[in-house]
């Protein structure tokens, strides 16, 4: 009831039309219902109520704890997976193979920074027309 009385526009359809005392009536009626609602239950009634969360607390934990096992054995086989598939594409000491060629790449790119690209591909063009002119 109150969404709808907040809906509600002036006339022009821009601005929404906000009645503090349509809002406070509305709310009133709602607290009205719930204390309607909450007559006292007899003491049996709400402790079956509470065994049966308490029911539902330890299967959620059972299903969470069976989650978890599940997802440990994932992780698991995931790093089995890639350690296996280092070791069939690189041999023995796959990360250490790894961590060497990564070491050689950077500092080859440093070295590469450092050095100008004119000169390189200067020297690169002599060798090739040198070579060349040695074939005739």
């Amino acid at each position: 009831m109150a969404a709808n009385i907040a809906d509600r526009s002036l006339g022009s359809g821009d601005e929404p039309f906000y009645d503090p005392l349509a809002v406070a009536e509305a709310d009133a009626a709602v607290v009205e219902n719930v204390e309607a609602e909450s007559v006292r239950r007899p003491f049996e009634e709400l402790q079956s109520d509470l065994l049966n969360l308490r029911q539902d607390i330890e299967h959620l934990r059972a299903r969470l704890s069976v989650i978890v096992g599940q997802s440990e054995v994932a992780v698991r086989s995931h790093i089995e997976w890639a350690d296996a598939s280092a070791h069939a594409q690189l041999g023995n000491y796959p990360w250490l193979k790894l961590a060497g060629a990564m070491a050689c790449t950077f500092t080859l790119v440093r070295i590469f920074q450092r050095v100008p690209l004119v000169s390189i591909v200067t020297t690169g063009l002599a060798v090739v027309t040198a070579a060349r002119g040695d074939e005739r």
